[in-house]
Parts: structure tokens; sequence; C-alpha cells
């Protein structure tokens, strides 16, 4: 299994930053491969909640279904697929710092049939596309767009 993990100093407070990473309807606007996050809206989003992301990804279309493993509000969220292209588990930790929040991302993953057979270029690109993402989360967020 594949690791990597990133950091952000984003200059905004732990409330906002988690309230963006658990606002699914928003996360194709700050994650360029995920197009739709398909989950029940009438249901609280905690531990064991599930959502499928739909996205591309090399150019080629995924769904990857989802479930929420940890959920501490402001402070703890990780969900890992149980289906779909790659085997992934994301932990995301937000520590307060000053006035903003570090944000510390774990990614552990593995890839699965076409994608399997280029895995480590594949890794190389996820970090990449992992990267842009949190890089346009932080503008976002400290532009208080999200």
């Amino acid at each position: 299994m594949n690791e990597f993990q990133l950091k952000a100093a984003i200059d905004r407070p732990p409330e906002a930053v988690f309230a963006a990473l658990v606002n699914f309807e928003r996360i194709p606007d700050w994650n360029s491969s995920v197009m739709e996050v398909k989950w029940n809206r009438h249901s609280p989003i905690g531990v064991g909640s599930t959502m499928t992301y739909v996205g591309r990804f090399l150019g080629r279309s995924f769904e990857s279904p989802t479930e929420i493993t940890e959920y501490v509000a402001c402070s703890k969220y990780s969900l890992k697929s149980t289906s779909g292209p790659f085997v992934l588990e994301i932990e995301d930790h937000l520590e307060p710092v000053g006035d903003g929040t570090l944000v510390t991302s774990t990614f552990r993953g593995e890839s699965r049939g076409f994608f399997k057979l280029a895995e480590p270029v594949i890794t190389r690109l996820a970090k990449k596309m992992f990267e842009a993402s949190t890089d346009n989360l932080k503008a976002l967020l400290e532009a208080n767009a999200l």
C-alpha cells in the first residue's frame, strides 16, 4: 500500500475548514477529479455515513463508494473507499494554530484494475492531484469563497 502526507496551514478557524471538508456539494469546487458526490442529504453526517464519489482520473471515469470511519467535529475526519478502482483511506487532522488551522492529511492507497498496471505513476499523479486540491481548498477558504 502506498502512503503520503500533506500539510497545509489555512488562515481560517478549524470550524470553517472542517465545514468545507464535509460540505459534499462543494467538493467539486476544490477537488478537480471529483465531479459529484452522491449521499443521503437527509441523514446526519458521522461515522458510518456513506457516499459515492463520481469523477475522472487519467481520462477514466470512476465511482468510488466511501464510508466515514472517524468523525470528530472540527478536529478529525477519516474515510475509506469500499469498492471502486482504488482502495483509498484519507485521514484529515485539524489543529488550531493561532487564528488558523494546520491540516495534516494522510493518504493510503492501492490501485485496482487498469490503474494497477502503472501504480508508481498513479501514486505520483494522485499526490500532485491531492496537493492541487489542498491548495484550491486553502485559497477558497482564505478568500471566504467556501
